[in-house]
């Protein structure tokens, strides 16, 4: 049982890392915008390929752009659901001059047209999910080689210490019915403290930056410095270079494996322990008294939109009537 606890508490160990990792890709994909801009692309596909050729001849040069514009108003969405599109579709002006050309027969079109864009919507998913994941292993290998994260350094040090390993196995147990939480800088933060207060063996030797005589901004002593530093971690090691690049690559990699992976693994080792059934019960039960939300049908989406667009213009009209009304009683 002592093995199965170690591989409980490697597994924890992993995952920690692999959420630290996931929060850092999270990080930097809403840094650089990468969700929306995505999302832009995709809707600039859709129009191109679905609905130019439905649109007069003679639409300006910009329209696919107004086309996004008004769709995702603020340039700010990450992800846009099938009703939400087709309200918005209604709205336009591409999307209002269909329904009044075939409106008898829309209903069929329209809901090809959201059949589609559930299409390429997949489509885009896949590649960003793919995407993401070799950005999430490349970002693992880098904090396993900057961190000296290594895995055969961890299992070593939680088979001699019995109260490290017990600790990362409370920890597991606690951890395996929680909800992950949404990555930001606090949580980077809470995750480092608590891989730190857990005792997870990582990290470079603590060398003394700089001497009594050094200046405070002189790079070399600080490179020196960070020499030193990795050439004693390599030889605490003990196995020597080539095996801990390698050892610390494959660590990195099954860090990238992400933070779901290592969760689920969790839950497993703990479904062949006999604890999950008392753990997962109350979770169960719970779940499967939620009431389902009424579906919307995509045609029923457009459908609103449309309606709202009529409004819309009705009201228009009302008020530049009414001005154009009281205008006329000030001239006479």
């Amino acid at each position: 049982m002592e093995i199965f606890s170690v591989i409980i508490a490697v597994s924890l160990t992993m995952f920690l890392f692999s959420s630290l990792s996931s929060m850092l890709v999270e990080l930097i994909n809403r840094k650089l915008n990468t969700r929306s801009k995505q999302l832009n692309d995709m809707l600039h596909t859709f129009y191109t390929e679905e609905l130019k050729p439905y649109t007069t001849s003679d639409e300006p040069a910009d329209a696919a752009d107004k086309f996004v514009r008004h769709v995702d108003k603020k340039d700010s969405k990450e992800r846009i659901t099938t009703n939400e599109f087709m309200r918005s579709l209604a709205k336009t002006d591409t999307g209002y001059q269909i329904f009044e050309s075939i409106e008898n027969n829309a209903q069929y079109f329209i809901e090809d047209i959201a059949y589609r864009f559930e299409e390429i919507g997949e489509r885009y998913s896949e590649y960003y999910r793919l995407h993401a994941r070799k950005v999430n292993i490349l970002v693992s290998v880098f904090l396993a080689f900057a961190m000296n994260i290594n895995l055969i350094t961890i299992v070593h040090s939680l088979q001699y210490n019995n109260d490290a390993s017990k600790a990362l196995v409370e920890k597991a147990a606690t951890l395996v019915h929680a909800q992950p939480n949404t990555p930001s800088s606090t949580a980077l933060q809470s995750v480092l403290t608590e891989i730190n207060s857990l005792n997870i063996p990582y990290g470079w030797p603590k060398q003394p930056f700089i001497n009594n005589d050094a200046m405070p901004l002189d790079i070399g002593a600080y490179a020196l410095a960070f020499r030193d530093s990795i050439a004693m971690g390599i030889d605490q090691f003990g196995l020597g270079w080539l095996i801990w690049i390698v050892t610390t690559l494959i660590t990195g990699m099954l860090i990238g494996l992400g933070s779901p992976f290592w969760f689920d693994v969790l839950k497993r080792l703990f479904v062949f322990n006999r604890f999950a059934n008392v753990m997962f019960s109350a979770t169960k039960n719970s779940t499967n008294d939620v009431p389902s939300e009424p579906v919307v049908q995509p045609w029923d989406a457009f459908k609103q939109g449309i309606q709202a667009r009529r409004v819309e213009q009705k009201l228009l009209e009302k008020i530049q009537g009414d001005s154009s009304d009281n205008t006329q009683s000030k001239s006479d």
